[in-house]
């Protein structure tokens, strides 16, 4: 992904304050004024995106976000635009390192990012992998399905920091979280 992000100019912004529709109409926008494409690129939660894409269409988005609802946008300090068709030349890499991966049957399912869907099987969850460097993430539904699942319990938050822990108690107060 390093190197396809050095292939072109490219990167994020986070937008804020608004709703998927309204941040796709600001990419439509921007994206006319730039001539280079942008969309969203996480759908993290309500209020919550970030969009990816070339960077002239990055700037347009945060001169023209504010004057179309936003409470703001501002840049991602990411080194691409992840999560789009930017990213195309990372697939056969990823997907070569992937093949030489010993991934099992997991214990329990794996709720892929890319499609907000339990995946049980090692040849899914690579794929779902693959999949997920162009496309964008899920964390919304991703977040619904796995907290209204009848066998959720507790998640998990590995690494520091406790953004993620942050992210699931916007979802749901009383959701367990360690």
């Amino acid at each position: 992904m390093q190197a396809a992000s050095d292939a072109c100019q490219s990167g994020m912004v986070a937008v804020i304050g608004l709703d998927s529709v309204a941040v796709l109409k600001i990419c439509e926008a921007a994206a006319a004024r730039s001539g280079e494409p942008i969309g969203i690129a996480n759908y993290l939660s309500e209020g919550n995106y970030a969009v990816s894409g070339g960077k002239a269409a990055c700037a347009a988005v945060i001169e023209l976000a504010p004057s179309m609802g936003a409470r703001m946008a501002v840049p991602l300090a990411v080194a691409g635009a992840f999560h789009t068709a930017y990213m195309q030349p990372a697939v056969a890499s990823l997907r070569t390192a992937l093949e030489a991966v010993d991934i099992r049957t997991p214990r329990i399912p794996v709720i892929a990012n890319v499609d907000a869907t339990a995946h049980y099987e090692p040849a899914d969850i690579r794929s779902a992998l693959v999949r997920q460097v162009t496309s964008p993430v899920r964390w919304e539904s991703t977040m619904r399905a796995m907290l209204t699942s009848p066998d959720f319990e507790t998640a998990y938050e590995l690494g520091p920091g406790s953004v993620c822990r942050a992210i699931v108690k916007r979802f749901n107060k009383r959701a367990s979280v360690v």
